[in-house]
């Protein structure tokens, strides 16, 4: 997560969902900001919640608002930050992340089980080994809908990030919000139905590994038309 102290509002990166450009964006609105992990940019909000606990603690400012509840173990709703994400749809963020890890120069060729997957095999075992055995993380558990961050917490439409940042920067009272550079983007269109017609029959294991994206998500997300109240 890219969290910055003097706003205390994070950006936490779902992989393949803008989070590049986004954390340049953010780091020009909140210059005090930072990554809490430099070699983990996608932690989860209860895992960047558990970061910026610990943060706090080490600088000695306030750590006792943020002791664990012995019913809960989670930090009270008044000292999380407010959280920014973005949800994207789950077979377009698929294929970006398909072909980025087939196609980048890694200094040492990676082990873990998933990448290889992308490296080696075709998109139809890929998708499998993602969503039948569950190595794609949900939206829902990766912004931990329902949590402690959840009343602040505010997911941006990937189709529509520039709605989605004015609507945000509205929020936060941002009167000239930066562009939004983007980087890291593929140039060219994808042929999704190609994808698709591969996926074959997984894709009904998609769309219920990622219900939540479809029956809630999407209508919540900044930048949709649709907006959740905190």
């Amino acid at each position: 997560m890219f969290y910055s102290p003097r706003g205390h509002i994070g950006f936490v990166h779902y992989p393949k969902t803008a989070g590049t450009s986004l954390q340049h964006w953010f780091r020009r609105v909140f210059p005090d900001g930072d990554l809490l992990d430099p070699e983990n940019p996608h932690l989860t909000v209860a895992s960047s919640l558990a970061a910026v606990q610990e943060r706090r603690k080490r600088a000695g400012r306030g750590w006792r608002k943020w002791v664990p509840s012995l019913l809960g173990g989670c930090p009270k709703r008044e000292t999380v930050p407010r959280i920014v994400g973005v949800i994207r749809d789950p077979l377009a963020m698929l294929v970006s992340l398909y072909e980025y890890w087939r196609r980048h120069d890694f200094a040492v060729e990676p082990t873990a089980a998933f990448i290889r997957c992308a490296r080696r095999e075709s998109f139809h075992a890929f998708v499998r080994m993602a969503v039948v055995d569950g190595q794609a993380p949900t939206y829902e558990w990766f912004f931990d809908v329902g949590g402690p961050a959840w009343p602040s917490t505010r997911l941006i439409n990937y189709h529509a990030l520039e709605r989605g940042l004015e609507e945000l920067s509205g929020e936060l009272g941002i009167d000239r919000p930066p562009y939004l550079e983007k980087r890291n983007a593929t140039s060219g269109t994808r042929d999704l139905d190609a994808y698709r017609r591969e996926a074959g029959s997984l894709i009904d294991d998609v769309e219920r590994h990622f219900r939540w994206y479809y029956e809630y998500g999407q209508a919540i997300a900044l930048g949709s038309g649709w907006s959740r109240a905190a």
